[in-house]
């Protein structure tokens, strides 16, 4: 396959980076390999080549919506997936799943000019939000999310499987989508499509953390959490995941929040390949944590090659929120060596910064994509492999994004060892009113 550009080597998805622990628990530190890591002289700076008119963005026009955006991206070869959601202009909320070349042009040869929507019927009262996109063998592409209560059903998980032209894929489901009713309102927050293409989803039902997984032509299996297909976690009277990863043993690694003694606490819970809670790591299989009085969210998760789980967040009362990355050794016992006694958090403005993923660089530094101040400005904050704000980044280790006129920031990618792709949505007037998916390329 071709790379995106002809001097980048393309990496596998972030969540495919772990790498088989030692037998024995590393000391602190050694479970995450620093090697260099530090920021290009291009670092911060847009990639002038992608996306038009030497912008660095391509921006995917959803029509005259109000709101939606593109929340994950996918690299498979020469292509770039991003999928999302759009709200308003036919009514209701549906899939948006985009196609891009390696440049950031619309691929002519998916769905229309590039984009596909779909929907599971044509009334404004049906929701489906997209949570995760994946690629399986074959070249097929997977979106994942939930469908919300229509006519009075429960809220289920959603899935729809699109041929290489961007058509639904009548082998899946029903006619390309399925619903998996798993007995309650089902919420999903993130999802991933795994090496055996097996499809996860995680996120909540009923107030309990879920997981689920479906075969590889989204039929729930049973295999997992015999003979469910999925697994809830009671953590005090709500807790959900929003991020999931998968090492090479196929353990499931899900963080999330959990609402405990009046706060929220940060939840990490790794699982075996059949849905069983892992007894080798934290206690029991799931790790709660935070400190007093502080309320704590995780939203991604990397797998360092040695074995650490790097999970990133935001912490904070209301008003004054703050970007925040914990590090875990391969047994879940926090790494010592990583900021202040296994977290980095420091204030990046004088407002709410509200954390929407990481990427683990292949350095060992850490970036943490979101949106701050009062302002909700696009940002980046750039952790050193040992936890500090990297002072070469930007200004102090944070950097203001410019996504359009207002500009939102939800996802970021690893496609390089010097460049990452950033994924978001703008509501502007430029070049035209309506909603827009934005994915731009960025030095690191």
């Amino acid at each position: 396959m071709r790379s995106l550009l002809a001097m980048v080597v393309l990496l596998v998805p972030s969540h495919l980076l772990a790498e088989e622990p030692a037998a024995s628990a590393p000391p602190a530190g050694a479970a995450l390999r620093c090697a260099g890591g530090e920021p290009s002289a291009l670092a911060g700076q847009l990639d002038p080549s992608f996306g038009g008119e030497g912008t660095g963005m391509a921006r995917v026009r959803f029509g005259a919506d109000d709101d939606g955006g593109f929340f994950k991206l996918d690299v498979a070869g020469d292509e770039i997936v991003a999928g999302g959601w759009g709200q308003g202009g036919l009514g209701g909320v549906r899939f948006r799943v985009a196609r891009l070349t390696g440049d950031g042009a619309r691929d002519p040869g998916f769905g229309d000019g590039g984009m596909v929507m779909t929907s599971w019927a044509a009334s404004t009262g049906d929701y489906v939000t997209l949570a995760g996109v994946g690629d399986q063998r074959g070249g097929a592409i997977v979106a994942v999310g939930w469908r919300d209560r229509f006519g009075g059903g429960s809220a289920d998980v959603a899935l729809a499987r699109y041929a290489k032209d961007g058509s639904l894929d009548p082998s899946f489901g029903d006619g390309g989508k399925r619903l998996l009713d798993l007995g309650g309102d089902e919420v999903i927050r993130a999802g991933l499509v795994a090496r055996d293409d097996r499809i996860v989803a995680v996120g909540q039902r009923d107030g309990r953390l879920l997981i689920a997984r479906a075969t590889a032509d989204g039929a729930l299996d049973t295999s997992f959490a015999r003979p469910r297909g999925h697994r809830t976690v009671a953590l005090g009277p709500s807790s959900v995941a929003e991020a999931v990863a998968i090492d090479l043993r196929g353990r499931l690694v899900v963080v999330g929040s959990a609402e405990r003694d009046g706060q929220r606490d940060m939840v990490v819970v790794r699982l075996l390949p059949d849905g069983a809670l892992d007894g080798s790591f934290g206690d029991r299989g799931v790790i709660v944590a935070g400190d007093p009085g502080i309320d704590e969210r995780a939203v991604a998760v990397a797998l360092s090659p040695g074995g650490a789980v790097v999970v990133a967040g935001d912490a904070g009362a209301a008003g004054a929120r703050d970007f925040q990355v914990r590090r875990f050794l391969p047994d879940g016992a926090p790494d010592l060596a990583f900021g202040e006694a296994g977290v980095a958090a420091w204030p990046t403005t004088g407002g709410d910064d509200l954390a929407e993923d990481m990427v683990l660089l292949p350095g060992g530094a850490v970036v943490v994509a979101g949106n701050g101040g009062d302002a909700a400005t696009p940002l980046l904050a750039r952790y050193t492999c040992g936890g500090a704000l990297d002072p070469a980044f930007g200004d102090g280790g944070v950097l203001p994004v410019d996504l359009g006129e207002f500009g939102v920031l939800h996802t970021v990618r690893v496609i390089s060892g010097d460049q990452i792709l950033l994924g978001g949505g703008d509501v502007g007037m430029s070049p035209g009113p309506g909603t827009y998916g934005v994915v731009a390329r960025m030095w690191m």
